[in-house]
């Protein structure tokens, strides 16, 4: 734990925030920075969520030396400024996970580019909504992924 934890531990900001104050989690530490950061629920790998995000990844022609993925397990939540100072990356993805989980506090627009803190933003749908829904899917692609990623109107990455 590093100084900080000591002002959280306070009746004005609940403990469930200290986390927004500790160290970077070991999962993290182990990544090298990318230029796209994705962040999704914990799934089965191979599960159907496994094989609908490694299509998303395949047809936004992501290759594994583009691209960090950060998975999430149920309620668990990691601070953005940890994410950005450790990863920096340009494009952060987030599938079903709100802002708010990386202690940010805005709105976002879900399947469109989102510029937030020098970066752009994609939020969309958890991979099990997209799964069953083919119209949710190309809003996703139509809206933020071919954007982004096939068109790079945002830069390249």
């Amino acid at each position: 734990m590093n100084s900080y934890t000591n002002i959280i531990g306070s009746k004005l900001v609940p403990a469930q925030y200290d986390v927004f104050w500790e160290d970077v989690p070991p999962f993290v530490n182990d990544l090298l920075p990318k230029p796209v950061l994705i962040v999704v629920h914990d799934h089965e790998p191979n599960g159907p969520e496994g094989l609908q995000l490694k299509r998303i990844i395949d047809r936004s022609k992501l290759q594994p030396e583009q691209y960090n993925l950060v998975v999430l397990k149920d309620g668990q939540q990691i601070a953005w400024r940890q994410l950005r100072e450790k990863l920096h990356p340009k494009f952060i993805l987030m599938f079903g996970i709100m802002p708010s989980r990386l202690g940010i506090s805005s709105l976002f627009r879900a399947n469109e580019p989102n510029r937030f803190n020098d970066r752009i933003w994609l939020l969309t749908y958890s991979l099990s909504e997209l799964i069953q829904s083919d119209e949710l899917k190309k809003q996703l692609w139509n809206g933020a992924l071919r954007p982004v990623f096939e068109l790079r109107a945002f830069g390249d990455y």
